[in-house]
C-alpha cells in the first residue's frame, strides 16, 4: 500500500510539474511575442459577401471594423489571433446592414469587447436589435463616430484610426449614405477603410480632406459601382486596392467598371474571393502582402 501511495503521489507531483511547465511556457512565449511586435497588422478576412477587418497594433491593442454576415468571422479570427486571445479592445459598425453586423453577435458571445464604435444610421432589423441587446447587456461603451475623432490604437507608435464621416447626425441617412470612412495612420502608411461609403460620401470627405493619400484602399461597398468614384481614387492614389466580396455573389460584385478605374490608376487588386484572408503588416515605412 506504501509503494502504491508513493507511486500515485509521484505520478500527482509530476502531472502538477507538467501542468506548471506548460503554463510557465505559455506565459513566456506570450511575453516574448508581445516584446518582439514592432508591425501594425491589418487582415481583411474571408467572410463571403460582407466586410470584416481585424487590426493590431504593435502594442497589442485590437480592433474589429465590421464583422461579415455570420458566424465565419470567428475561424477567420482564429487565423489571425492567437488562440489564448479572448479579447478585442473595439468594435466598429460602419454600418448596420447584416453583411457587416451579422458576425458581431457570435463574436460577442465569444469575446471581451470594451468599445463599441457606429455611425448612428437606422436599421429596424432583428439582427441589429440583438446586437445592441448584447452590447448593453455586456456593459460595452457605447461611441458615435464622428469626423475629427482619432481612436489612438498604439500611442508609443503613434498609429492612429482618424474618422473621415459622418460628420453630422445621419440617423436619416440611408445605411451607405451615413458609412464610416476612417483612416488608419502608421507612420508613411496608410489605409483607407469606407465601408459601403456611396459616391455621395466620397464627394464630402473629399470636400473636407487634406490630405488622404493612402497605400491601401478598402473598396467601398465590395467592389459596387456605387462607390470607388475617379475623383476619390485620384486623391487617395492606392498602391493596394482590396475588395471584400463572396464568390459567384448574386449582385455581381465587384462591377466591371469599378475594376477597370482601379487598373487605370495602377492600384493591385486583392480579392478575398480569390485569395480568401488578406493579411498585410506594415512597418511604420511601407506595407507588405503576407499571402
Amino acid at each position: 500500500m506504501k509503494d502504491f501511495l508513493n507511486t500515485r503521489t509521484a505520478r500527482a507531483f509530476l502531472f502538477t510539474i507538467g501542468i506548471l511547465a506548460v503554463a510557465n511556457a505559455s506565459v513566456w512565449y506570450s511575453l516574448y511575442i508581445e516584446e518582439g511586435r514592432r508591425e501594425l497588422t491589418v487582415a481583411f478576412l474571408d467572410v463571403g459577401q460582407g466586410d470584416a477587418i481585424f487590426i493590431e497594433a504593435p502594442n497589442g491593442n485590437q480592433v474589429l471594423v465590421d464583422a461579415g454576415p455570420n458566424s465565419k468571422v470567428l475561424s477567420e479570427l482564429g487565423k489571425v489571433m492567437p488562440w489564448y486571445d479572448k479579447s478585442i479592445d473595439m468594435i466598429i459598425v460602419t454600418n448596420p446592414d447584416k453583411d457587416h453586423i451579422g458576425g458581431f453577435i457570435d463574436v460577442l458571445k465569444r469575446f471581451k469587447v470594451n468599445k463599441f464604435l457606429e455611425p448612428g444610421t437606422e436599421n429596424k432589423t432583428l439582427t441589429n436589435s440583438t446586437l445592441h441587446d448584447l452590447v448593453e447587456s455586456n456593459g460595452i461603451e457605447k461611441l458615435r463616430a464622428v469626423r475629427g475623432m482619432n481612436i489612438v490604437l498604439d500611442e508609443k507608435k503613434g498609429i492612429v484610426l482618424s474618422v473621415l464621416f459622418p460628420d453630422r447626425d445621419v440617423s436619416e441617412e440611408s445605411s451607405n449614405d451615413g458609412s464610416i470612412v476612417m483612416r488608419l495612420i502608421y507612420g508613411e502608411t496608410e489605409v483607407m477603410l469606407t465601408g459601403d461609403a456611396s459616391l455621395q460620401v466620397e464627394r464630402e470627405v473629399l470636400e473636407h480632406a487634406e490630405a488622404i493619400q493612402s497605400d491601401i484602399l478598402k473598396v467601398g461597398h465590395h467592389g459596387s459601382r456605387t462607390s470607388t468614384s475617379k475623383e476619390f481614387l485620384e486623391t487617395v492614389r492606392p498602391a493596394f486596392a482590396v475588395i471584400s466580396l463572396g464568390r459567384a455573389n448574386k449582385y455581381g460584385h465587384p462591377h466591371q467598371e469599378v475594376i477597370g478605374t482601379l487598373d487605370s490608376y495602377g492600384a493591385k487588386i486583392l480579392r478575398t474571393d480569390e485569395l480568401g484572408t488578406i493579411v498585410m503588416k506594415s512597418d511604420g515605412g511601407e506595407f507588405v502582402l503576407q499571402n
